[in-house]
């Protein structure tokens, strides 16, 4: 393993600041305490990829293989994919954040953060299945939590595993404050796709930072047509792409964005290429 050659040197700096200071449960506090309609429109878009998108209904169930890359401590985006897999892999760069969600959360302790509005939100627009059921159901497909890390050549370094299907929430635009860096952690990322796999990528628009506490987190600046040219870059195409223009005020959610996205990306690649 070894870093990266291309990455400025603020790549370190924020891999360094959430791995020191990254609070899960304040983080929780600040941005998950309530249902807003950004997390309803990651959570539906994400619902609805997975259900009817034709791209990802090529392979029978049990041969899906599914990544979240940096999960954080949210294990709710996730469940999105749970009835259309038999795996799930969750990758996350801070240790308090892999353990909140292989430990805490998915072996069901009382000192776990609650996940249950956000749950019960996949239920309604499912096909009447309970909250319980969908959160009953991740914990069944789910396969480990393991570590990543987008500034490294092999993010998942030893594990070499392709998937079919990579989905990445609120991440790279946080981890990168450049477009540069941005477009090479993409580049990282979907390095892990197999031929003919789908990226599903959600995130910020026009956001510089955000706060946890006291403590102030960098972010990169994208709009729709950087997230455009970052995915052609690393070779992937395009399909879908919704936005939101955001809906909440900066008391509800200490952060400058100006909207939120969804996109949905292919690996045209051929196996073997």
């Amino acid at each position: 393993m070894k870093e990266g050659t291309n990455f400025s040197e603020h790549v370190e700096e924020v891999k360094q600041q959430y791995l020191e200071e990254f609070d899960p449960r304040q983080y929780h506090r600040t941005f998950y305490s309530s249902l807003d309609d950004e997390v309803k429109f990651f959570l539906r878009r994400y619902q609805e990829a997975f259900t009817n998108d034709p791209l990802l209904s090529a392979r029978c169930r049990s041969r899906r293989r599914v990544l979240e890359f940096g999960c954080g401590p949210v294990p709710v985006y996730a469940a999105s994919a749970a009835y259309f897999t038999e795996s799930i892999t969750l990758g996350e760069i801070t240790p308090a954040n892999r353990f909140g969600n292989r430990v805490t959360w998915m072996d069901r302790r009382p000192e776990s953060l609650d996940w249950t509005p956000f749950f019960s939100y996949l239920a309604s627009l499912g096909d009447g299945r309970k909250a319980e059921e969908i959160a009953e159901r991740l914990r069944e497909v789910f396969q480990v939590v393991i570590p990543c890390d987008g500034a490294l050549e092999e993010p998942l370094a030893p594990i070499r595993q392709k998937y079919d299907v990579i989905m990445t929430t609120l991440c790279l635009e946080f981890a990168t404050t450049t477009k540069d860096d941005h477009r090479t952690m993409l580049g990282r990322v979907v390095s892990l796709l197999r031929p003919g796999g789908v990226l599903l990528m959600a995130g910020a628009l026009g956001n510089t930072s955000y706060a946890v506490g006291s403590t102030l987190y960098p972010s990169v600046s994208l709009q729709k047509e950087d997230l455009e040219e970052a995915v052609a870059s690393v070779g992937l195409s395009v399909t879908s792409m919704a936005t939101l223009e955001r809906l909440t005020t900066s008391k509800e959610k200490p952060a400058d964005h100006l909207g939120v996205f969804f996109l949905v990306a292919e690996n045209r690649e051929e196996p073997g290429v």
